[in-house]
């Protein structure tokens, strides 16, 4: 009784925590959904924008992970200034969403985005991202 108990609150809380998930990522589709929309993008349904977003998200993350490794990797060897890192990082971020987002409209055919409207979007998910790069990274405190 004391386990199904246990797997049952642990079925209650990994159930909340992927609803605020899904939350997060409907605020965030429609957001971007209705940004792109206004530079021609279409879509069925809110459920196939939500999963554009997620997929573009997935078939880019390879992609952002060497956008963002390769600015600190060369910042980290001191090739380069700490302000060119974040210019190669944007432009990097930029084209990698872009891709990503070209790549998965290409086999959805319940969506259709312009190139104008991914890149709009692309530049907008890429300027709060610009900030981390070149911050030292806090040193955790050891009690």
């Amino acid at each position: 009784m004391k386990k199904m108990k246990s797997l049952l609150g642990s079925m209650l809380g990994y159930g909340f925590l992927f609803g605020i998930v899904l939350l997060i990522v409907f605020v965030l589709a429609c957001f971007g959904g209705v940004i792109m929309h206004f530079f021609g993008f279409y879509y069925e349904s809110v459920w196939k924008l939500m999963l554009f977003f997620i997929l573009s998200g997935l078939v880019g993350l390879p992609l952002e992970l060497l956008a963002k490794g390769i600015p600190k990797a060369l910042l980290a060897f001191n090739k380069i200034s700490a302000g060119f890192a974040r210019g190669i990082f944007f432009i990097l971020d930029v084209l990698s969403t872009m891709v990503s987002m070209i790549v998965v409209d290409y086999f959805m055919e319940s969506v259709s985005a312009t190139l104008r409207s991914v890149i709009v979007i692309a530049v907008i998910i890429a300027i709060p991202s610009v900030k981390d790069i070149g911050k030292p990274k806090k040193e955790s405190t050891e009690l």
